[in-house]
């Protein structure tokens, strides 16, 4: 089945990534400055509220969940494409906007207040009972961070604020991409057209 290029390829990468490995050693999540900032927002700034968190990657928002979870975060889980049920797990985490859908009542002891998420969830899905969402990696459409808010910023929706934090890149890679920057001018892009930012 392997090709003399597809081989040599496969062993190349095999080459650098051993290197890299061997230069930087296995991931550690305990230096994690961006795990740090999240946690930070969960746990101090938000402490008692429920937050939606996106990730455009299942194997992001899987690291996430399981990393916070071994921090001693609770009340935590992810959703992905994976997940059998993802309508499931969005009852867990906020039930309140949920009432309609069959199945057993969720009991308290088995809501969520943290939901790690990919844009499985971003459409079509009722997560008002929280007001906060965060995207922990930009999403390659610039329109997912508007689609990400409609989750919680929807007709039932209790709080007078919806607040959506964003992670960028540190300074150096910002400077290079202009990123903020971007990201604004679609964001009115699509403001213009829709009517709405």
């Amino acid at each position: 089945l392997f090709t003399t290029d597809l081989r040599k390829a496969i062993e190349d990468d095999t080459t650098v990534i051993t290197s890299l490995l061997s230069q930087f050693g296995i991931w550690d999540q305990s230096l994690d400055s961006k795990l740090d900032a999240l946690q930070g927002l969960l746990e101090e700034t938000h402490p008692d509220e429920k937050v939606l968190v996106f990730s455009e990657y299942a194997d992001t928002a899987n690291y996430v969940a399981q990393a916070l979870e071994k921090r001693g975060v609770k009340k935590i889980a992810s959703v992905t494409g994976d997940n059998e049920d993802p309508t499931r797990l969005a009852r867990r985490f906020s039930p309140r906007s949920n009432t309609d859908l069959p199945g057993p009542v969720v009991k308290p002891e088995d809501e969520l207040r943290i939901l790690i998420a990919t844009d499985v969830l971003s459409e079509g899905q009722n997560l008002q009972d929280s007001a906060i969402v965060v995207n922990f990696d930009l999403p390659w459409a610039i329109i997912r961070l508007i689609q990400r808010a409609g989750r919680v910023d929807r007709i039932g929706q209790k709080a007078t604020k919806v607040l959506v934090y964003t992670f960028l890149p540190t300074g150096g890679v910002e400077d290079v991409l202009r990123l903020r920057e971007r990201v604004a001018k679609r964001l009115a892009k699509n403001a213009a057209v829709f009517g709405a930012d």
